[in-house]
């Protein structure tokens, strides 16, 4: 463990009010309360369905786990409140937001549950030991370098691209810190779905289960939920699809419902 994950927890005094240009927003029916930026980069819908996912899905309930570029710490946050996990390192390269999720474990009352570590993705195999986790989960950049505009705000445009990381480094990473048969739960657009599956089996992590993210019944899949197992046998299970959107414009599917309410 490195000397920024033992030191964080005692530094004080940390605010767990929001600050100027700051939001107090909640999740999970209030269970889960996080601070944002106003203008910073903000987690979305993806990290809630990776996390329901990885658990009721992939069974990533009991190991050590770990959340690659845990941004504002979300997805720790949901799977130690909501989910009951126990043992979650969050690793995050930029300083604003490590700072974001380390306020955000205390605002929460997770320090036992929760650590954080300030690192590069690349570099994980000078922050942890090999084969040291169970389970790994990321909600990882999802558009290349030069696919679109990038935003000038350099939280949002290394969170969306592939600036700090690209998707080869984030599964290179996980073959390193999962022991073997551990799982890598990952969601990623599903137009990159072929790219998703070549990356992943050249780092030997084998795609296991699937499930297709759809806005509304009827229409293509944006996103891909992924349950890899490292060095596990092929054969992969395709679930039936999840729906975000009920027929009425704004609510939200039964199944989506139940994990953010």
């Amino acid at each position: 463990m490195t000397e920024a994950a033992l030191e964080w927890p005692q530094r004080t005094p940390i605010e767990l009010r929001p600050g100027p240009g700051e939001t107090l927003d909640s999740v999970c029916g209030g269970e889960v309360r996080v601070l944002q930026r106003r203008r910073g980069y903000r987690f979305t819908l993806d990290p809630v369905l990776l996390t329901h996912f990885a658990i009721y899905e992939a069974g990533a309930v009991r190991g050590r786990l770990m959340d690659l570029g845990t941004g504002c710490g979300i997805i720790p946050l949901i799977l130690a409140r909501r989910l009951g996990c126990e043992s979650i390192t969050g690793l995050e390269l930029q300083p604003r937001l490590y700072s974001l999720a380390e306020r955000n474990v205390h605002l929460n009352r997770c320090e036992r549950e929760v650590s954080l570590v300030r690192g590069d993705i690349r570099c994980v195999e000078r922050l942890f030991p090999k084969a040291s986790f169970s389970h790994v989960l990321c909600n990882p950049p999802y558009r290349a370098r030069e696919q679109g505009r990038i935003s000038t705000d350099m939280e949002k445009a290394l969170a969306r691209h592939e600036i700090s990381c690209e998707l080869r480094d984030v599964a290179r990473a996980a073959a390193y810190l999962l022991r073997c048969r551990g799982s890598f739960c990952v969601v990623y657009p599903a137009s990159r779905l072929s790219e998703l599956m070549a990356v992943l089996r050249a780092e030997k992590l084998e795609p296991r289960t699937a499930r297709m993210v759809h806005s509304r019944a009827g229409r293509p899949a944006k996103l891909v939920l992924m349950h890899a197992v490292k060095r596990a046998p092929t054969g992969l299970t395709v679930m039936p699809p999840l729906v975000i959107h009920a027929d009425d414009e704004q609510a939200f599917s039964r199944e989506v419902s139940a994990m953010v309410e």
